[in-house]
């Protein structure tokens, strides 16, 4: 290798090495905030780790003395080379294997714990990676194939195989047995996409690694040939094909050109590339990338009906399109290599098998082997807030932020600033956010003053009435209505029961029973007041609201669906919070009703009508954690809402009823924001 060979490689080294940044961008800004710093560390980790383990065991398993063409025997955790063409040959490699273990930080990110990716990488870099290296690159000393694929002909110029597909394969293995992240795939099946944090950095980790590639495609050349630039070309038009291809696909089956789909199939064109960029013309790279793109796009689909969580979405575009790319050296480039294409095919179908089996089915078995005994993926809690905290204890000024909020709205205690600093956007937002909260206790204070001589003059009386009806209700009386008897023609009504409370209150003490009604009541009571709806009552461990009784809203019964989608959500906090799975039903039904006061020593403000019978006997049937409705509700409420068809029930007094549960809003569908009162359509009976 002379002086400007080995400069050439390791400026293609380098840029190879760029890819690792790249990468990180990639992963960062496609996960969400609260994971991104656990994404970047475990970037940094692997290279690391890579480089190490390369030297110590990787470089002689796959470039060692070959023992059978099966694996290296030599050049292991050497002192030194012989030549400096060697250390540069080295450094090259280092950086391919790095390739090839990054590959899994996306696919696995938001719910790996940090010991399992590493304990991940260091199976990838010591056995999976090196071993099919050999088979597939290995050389004596003159430069004959000594790898058992290598010398059946087997091609891969630059690693479409050996190091993206066979990343690909252990990340596809890993994330079969970790699993999908929490609120991934909704119980009726529908596929659920979270936002990433940052997609403009997304957008440059893929130019980075597009800028990357060169030195992955020409540095293979092994100096600075001739044909580096026709190599060079063709990875841009191969990764320009894929980039527009998965631009088109988008744009033609989703209506939208998807920033996803795009910057996915230009990865997908490059690794496809990768593998024949030698031996096929212009125009067969643009179509070789093309066909890359496409399979990024069908690919993810199929995942998605697979429930299959790939968060970049790395399984289509390293392990499918890079299946693909060794195709593609028989189909376009079998008379470069002197064989036909039917024979050449041949060749790459026995190593693409190979690569499944080795890349993907043995590490399948070794990490469902360690799985049993160390768990490969955080706890749920962990994965909640976000493993930059949980793992690596990486605070954020938004996380600080929400901290001060979540204590503000438990304590209720105003007093409380969020950081601030004129100097970050998160800082900027506490500044505002303080100046608020600052004129909001002003406001309470003027207003406290103003209303003190009339709280003295009314408080007995208002707390009696208040105590026990609704405060509209209570400002009627207050206002001389002698009689309240509304009918109400249309409204929704809401019934919440806590399951197995019975149970949970004759093991623990009556103070434990008070406890979790008084703190749970007391959430719901929070998201009752902020959708402007009506608290009825309470009954034990149930508890009621109603919808449209107190205004003329029409979409009552939209806003009552999106209370009961917050209390199951804050039902699930409050149990996390105390350890337990505490969850509840709720049932819901919309019609007519009467409601009113009756009483003479003590007021009650209740309600009457098979509206409010058959909510009840709903939720009684409903499934615990799920909003049981009826078809009404169905009917009235379908098209903005996500819901599946329960069973058919037999609700006693009422007869045979089929349920439905409402899962949450579609995603082209924006939650009605909280009603504030405009005007009480009922009248009062004197």
């Amino acid at each position: 290798m002379t002086e400007i060979d080995q400069v050439w490689v390791i400026f293609c080294a380098t840029l190879i090495f760029m890819m690792q940044a790249g990468f990180m961008c990639l992963e960062a800004g496609i996960t969400r905030s609260k994971n991104n710093i656990s994404v970047a560390i475990k970037n940094i980790s692997d290279l690391s780790i890579s480089v190490l383990l390369f030297w110590a065991i990787g470089y002689g398993l796959m470039f060692g003395t070959s023992f059978g063409g099966l694996i290296g025997t030599s050049d292991f955790a050497f002192e030194k080379l012989d030549a400096s063409g060697a250390y540069v040959q080295f450094i090259f490699q280092a950086m391919f294997c790095g390739t090839a273990a990054t590959i899994l930080s996306g696919a696995v990110a938001e719910r790996s714990a940090f010991h399992a990716y590493l304990l991940i990488t260091v199976i990838t870099v010591t056995l999976i990676y090196p071993i099919f290296g050999h088979w597939a690159w290995a050389e004596d000393a003159a430069g004959a194939p000594v790898g058992w694929l290598n010398r059946q002909g087997f091609y891969d110029f630059a690693g479409s195989g050996v190091v993206h597909a066979v990343g690909g394969g252990v990340a596809l293995a890993a994330i079969l047995i970790i699993g999908p992240r929490e609120g991934r795939f909704l119980d009726s099946g529908q596929p659920r996409r979270f936002n990433g944090s940052n997609l403009p950095l997304t957008m440059l980790g893929v130019l980075l690694i597009w800028f990357g590639w060169f030195g992955f495609n020409g540095g293979s050349a092994g100096g600075f040939t001739t044909e580096v630039p026709g190599l060079l070309l063709n990875t841009i038009v191969g990764g320009a094909g894929g980039v527009l291809t998965g631009l088109a696909i988008s744009w033609t089956m989703e209506r939208k050109p998807s920033v996803f789909y795009g910057m996915n199939g230009g990865l997908a064109g490059l690794v496809a590339i990768t593998a024949s960029c030698d031996l096929i013309s212009v125009r067969e790279a643009i179509v070789v990338g093309s066909v890359g793109g496409s399979i990024a796009f069908f690919g993810d689909k199929a995942l998605e009906r697979l429930h299959i969580d790939d968060v970049v979405g790395a399984v289509p575009v390293h392990f499918l399109s890079g299946l693909w790319g060794l195709a593609a050296v028989a189909i376009f480039g079998s008379d470069q290599l002197g064989s036909g294409v039917g024979e050449q095919l041949a060749m790459q179908m026995t190593g693409i098998v190979v690569l499944i089996a080795h890349a993907v089915a043995v590490p399948l078995g070794l990490l469902w082997s360690i799985n049993q005994v160390i768990p490969l993926r955080v706890t749920q809690h962990v994965e909640t807030i976000g493993l930059n905290v949980g793992e690596h204890g990486a605070n954020t000024d938004l996380n600080e932020l929400f901290e001060v909020m979540q204590r503000q709205a438990r304590n209720r205690d105003l007093s409380e600033r969020a950081p601030q600093s004129p100097f970050t956007e998160v800082g900027q937002i506490g500044l505002f956010y303080n100046s608020v909260l600052f004129e909001l206790e002003r406001s309470f204070d003027r207003a406290e003053r103003q209303q003190a001589e009339l709280e003295l003059a009314l408080a007995q009386k208002n707390e009696l009435l208040e105590s026990v009806l609704p405060k509209r209700i209570a400002a009627r009386i207050n206002g001389g209505a002698e009689q309240i008897v509304d009918q109400v023609t249309d409204a929704t009504v809401v019934f919440v029961d806590i399951v197995d409370f019975t149970e949970y209150s004759a093991s623990v003490p009556p103070e434990d029973s008070i406890a979790l009604l008084r703190d749970l009541f007391g959430k719901f009571d929070t998201v009752i007041q902020h959708y402007d709806l009506e608290k009825i009552k309470t009954v034990g461990d149930s508890y009621m609201y109603v919808a449209g009784v107190m205004n003329d809203d029409a979409d009552h019964c939209a806003v009552a669906i999106d209370a009961a989608l917050e209390l199951l959500f804050q039902t699930r906090q409050h149990g996390l919070s105390m350890g337990r799975d505490l969850q509840v039903r709720i049932g819901v039904h919309s019609g007519p009703l009467v409601a009113g006061v009756v009483g003479e020593l003590r007021f009650v403000y209740d309600m009457w009508g098979m509206t409010v019978n058959l909510a009840s006997r709903i939720e009684e049937a409903g499934q615990p954690g799920k909003i049981s409705v009826s078809e009404a509700v169905i009917d009235r409420i379908g098209t903005e809402f996500i819901y599946e068809k329960q069973r058919r029930v037999r609700l006693k007094g009422i007869g045979s009823t089929v349920l439905f549960s409402v899962e949450g809003r579609r995603q082209t569908m924006q939650q009605k924001p909280s009603r504030f009162f405009k005007r009480n359509r009922s009248v009062d009976a004197r």
